[in-house]
């Protein structure tokens, strides 16, 4: 059953796709404040915001096409700006890299080399995108499943299931690691 939010959304998008400017515009003023808002969640440096919105907007519209009516176009859209906003964090974790490599610093020792290894970041990039959204949105956001729910258009069980088989897999990464070293 569609709420008339989903109605809604889906009369404009089919007039967006008949060439419709004025529907393209009621759709971006209405979801322009759940998209700052939820990058403000996400702790987007807020010089930073503006240009995921925007750039937000634009993937959607090239990818009008690839939209499934059947999901919600709200949440589809919020995983187009945290994709977007995931990509530009890598790039910039890439030139950082990059950087010190031309820059070399402090070498570290085989001992740094373990702790490092043994990092939570480093079991982070372990997960795909989606994984790590889940985590970030629960323990660095503090959210609770119910605003997690709502944010994502997915069920708080379904949630709040996928974050505790997550966290199983994290604890027995965990211990291998442990018990390898």
């Amino acid at each position: 059953m569609k709420t008339d939010r989903q109605t809604e959304d889906l009369f404009l998008i089919a007039k967006i796709r008949a060439g419709d400017v004025p529907a393209l515009e009621r759709l971006v003023d209405k979801y322009i404040p759940q998209l700052i808002g939820f990058f403000r969640y996400l702790r987007v440096p807020e010089l930073m915001v503006d240009d995921l919105v925007q750039e937000t907007f634009e993937r959607f519209l090239r990818r009008l096409e690839t939209y499934d009516q059947e999901k919600k176009f709200s949440a589809w859209l919020l995983t187009i700006g945290r994709n977007l906003y995931f990509d530009e964090c890598r790039r910039q974790v890439r030139q950082k890299d990059h950087q010190a490599d031309i820059m070399p610093g402090h070498q570290a020792t085989p001992e740094e080399e373990v702790v490092v290894k043994q990092s939570a970041s480093e079991l982070l990039s372990t997960l795909n995108d989606q994984e790590r959204f889940l985590v970030d949105l629960r323990i660095f956001q503090g959210l609770a499943f119910a605003e997690i729910a709502e944010l994502t258009g997915e069920n708080d069980a379904t949630i709040r299931s996928r974050f505790f088989r997550l966290m199983g897999r994290l604890r027995i990464a965990t211990q291998k690691t442990t018990v390898a070293e």
